[in-house]
């Protein structure tokens, strides 16, 4: 299709400062319409465009926080919250809370729910009374503490321990989340569950979730980052994800396999493989009875978790 130099002109100042093009009038509104149906642009919120290829090649978190930037610069007034918010601050977070077509937005007296009948994008607006919002790169969003309070309260426990987990890390005072009044029984049990579990020692967001998939299927709780004794280099001693010391002098080993571990190539999987086996043989002959590995796919489907666990003779406690 021909090109038009001042909507190139308005994709790449946008791409240049991590936004989507917003139409000036229906004229640029119409040129944007007609490519994002050839493919070329996407249309992520109602009046929010981006290249496909762009959009593409970012993970849910970072097209979330496009769009939020993005919405700010039109909307000055807007405070967004939850899984909006917490988006603006550098914690670790899920992607699955982050889906393209969801924004949940502040206000100081009404809760509601607007679903764009052509997109189907989904506008939640969640009541937060006294609001002191806070401004993250010319973002307004509600303060660190409110947010976590409204992820804990809203999101599911598996989704929330790593965001938990990584602010008790970044030293919040998570019991601070008390100071708001829960109005229903279930969600002051999830804040509750939050306030009990999460743990500064979690080393990053895989482990979270898998600990809180272990505390749903109510596995007896591991020790996070047991260090053992490096004879080879006595200044680095090998950090293990998590630990149980079982009855016997039974000692089981878990440890999280993400894929950033492995390479990206044949070679750097290899390389990796070869590492984690001569550290499997080291462990074993420090003690260690058995070694459960576990990757994201197990934590997902957490039935492959938990039989993992049952053959380790990790007990449930309930």
């Amino acid at each position: 299709m021909n090109r038009d130099s001042d909507i190139e002109r308005l994709l790449d100042e946008a791409e240049r400062h991590g936004l989507c093009v917003t139409a000036a009038d229906d004229n640029q509104r119409r040129k944007l319409a007609r490519r994002v149906l050839c493919g070329e642009l996407t249309n992520p919120h109602p009046r929010l465009y981006i290249r496909t290829g762009i959009w593409e090649g970012l993970n849910p978190i970072k097209r979330k926080r496009t769009m939020v930037r993005t919405l700010a610069r039109l909307y000055p007034d807007m405070v967004f919250a939850a899984e909006s918010a917490v988006c603006m601050f550098d914690l670790e977070q899920p992607y699955d809370i982050h889906p393209d077509n969801e924004l949940t937005v502040a206000s100081p007296s009404r809760s509601g729910i607007r679903v764009f009948s052509k997109t189907g994008f989904t506008k939640r607006t969640l009541y937060v009374p006294n609001m002191q919002p806070v401004t993250l790169n010319g973002v307004r969003v509600t303060s660190l503490t409110r947010t976590l309070f409204d992820c804990a309260r809203l999101l599911p426990f598996e989704c929330m321990l790593p965001i938990a987990d990584s602010a008790a890390k970044s030293g919040v005072d998570m019991a601070s989340l008390t100071q708001f009044p829960t109005s229903r029984f279930d969600e002051a049990n999830k804040i509750a569950s939050i306030l009990t579990y999460a743990d500064p020692l979690s080393d990053n967001g895989g482990e979270s979730r898998a600990r809180a998939v272990m505390i749903a299927g109510g596995y007896m709780l591991p020790h996070l980052q047991y260090q053992f004794p490096n004879m080879d280099n006595p200044e680095f001693p090998l950090r293990v994800d998590l630990i149980w010391f079982l009855p016997g002098d039974v000692t089981v080993v878990g440890e999280y396999d993400g894929m950033a571990k492995y390479g990206n190539t044949w070679t750097e999987v290899n390389t990796h493989v070869n590492k984690q086996c001569k550290r499997d043989d080291y462990l074993r002959k420090h003690g260690v009875t058995t070694i459960v590995h576990f990757s994201f796919d197990d934590v997902i489907h957490r039935e492959l978790l938990y039989r993992k666990l049952d053959d380790a003779g990790i007990p449930r406690m309930h």
